[in-house]
């Protein structure tokens, strides 16, 4: 029975982590949800019924617990989505989710290290050691959600720049061919899918918010927010201002695409120089003894069998 009770948080566990991992999302998947993002911020019926849910909550015995986990007006919720938002979860009620997953985890963990001392006969433990083990098991899982989501959103920022420059060389044939802005978005999120999915993924999500947001400096804004990465950034005001003073899109993006491929070699070119510090220490620690080894080696055997 014991046994069963050891699993039983780790099963529980696992299901609350999985209701976090990043999905593959398809353009109509993409669409649906950036405009259930986008109409709820202005929905008074969802308020009004939050408000109701408030209510009825406070009449509960676990009226703080729901309101801690509701709440989307604080800092901290509001830190949550934006991590949560550059890790790929999206949602309506993906900062709920995520409270509630952390919580459990927390919980899970905690009662997962308790059942271990406890039933643990063989290992003598001090009370003491006993409770900093589950106080510590339960910070683990309490923060374990958190290290998952800042995890994945550095994978996610790493991808996204490993595929601007080929997206913009596609945005400048696409844009020289005659097409306009929201077309060749179109085309090249199409066209990078299978090479870069996470950059045809906020391509998109960008393309989307274009065609249906009535503030088109709104939707470059939230690529920003969705994406922290400097290539973005300029990527999202360039297009801005050429939209706002009229200059060319196919210029713009030109001196955009050489300027990340410049920047791209730098960076290789740094850690290429890097690379003999970082040689250094492995080199002393591994290679230099067994050099050793096999110089210093036959002769000290010769004079050992004198």
């Amino acid at each position: 029975m014991e046994y069963l009770l050891l699993f039983l948080p780790i099963v529980i566990l696992i299901l609350c982590l999985l209701l976090l991992q990043k999905r593959d999302l398809s353009s109509e998947r993409i669409s649906s949800v950036v405009l259930n993002m986008a109409s709820g911020k202005n929905d008074s019926a969802n308020t009004a019924d939050q408000n109701r849910r408030h209510q009825r909550a406070k009449r509960g015995p676990l009226a703080r617990l729901y309101l801690l986990v509701r709440d989307k007006n604080s800092k901290s919720s509001q830190d949550i989505a934006k991590l949560l938002l550059r890790a790929g979860v999206r949602g309506e009620n993906s900062v709920e989710v995520f409270r509630f997953t952390r919580l459990i985890a927390a919980l899970s963990l905690g009662a997962l290290a308790l059942l271990f001392v406890t039933f643990a006969q063989e290992i003598s433990i001090s009370v003491p050691l006993k409770i900093m083990i589950v106080i510590v098991a339960g910070l683990v899982g309490f923060y374990l959600p958190t290290i998952l989501m800042i995890n994945n959103a550095q994978k996610r920022r790493d991808e996204i720049k490993a595929g601007i420059p080929d997206m913009l060389d596609l945005m400048v044939i696409c844009i020289q061919g005659g097409l306009s802005l929201e077309p060749a978005l179109a085309r090249v999120a199409s066209e990078i899918s299978f090479s870069y999915k996470v950059l045809s993924e906020e391509i998109t999500s960008l393309n989307v918010e274009l065609s249906y947001l009535g503030d088109r400096f709104q939707a470059y804004q939230n690529l920003q927010e969705r994406v922290d990465l400097p290539e973005i950034k300029s990527l999202a005001s360039m297009m801005y201002q050429s939209e706002k003073l009229g200059t060319p899109l196919s210029v713009a993006f030109n001196t955009l695409a050489a300027e990340t491929r410049t920047e791209r070699m730098s960076f290789a070119e740094k850690k290429a120089g890097a690379l003999s510090s970082k040689l250094t220490v492995p080199m002393i620690l591994f290679f230099v003894p067994a050099m050793f080894v096999v110089i210093m080696g036959p002769p000290i055997l010769q004079l050992i069998n004198m």
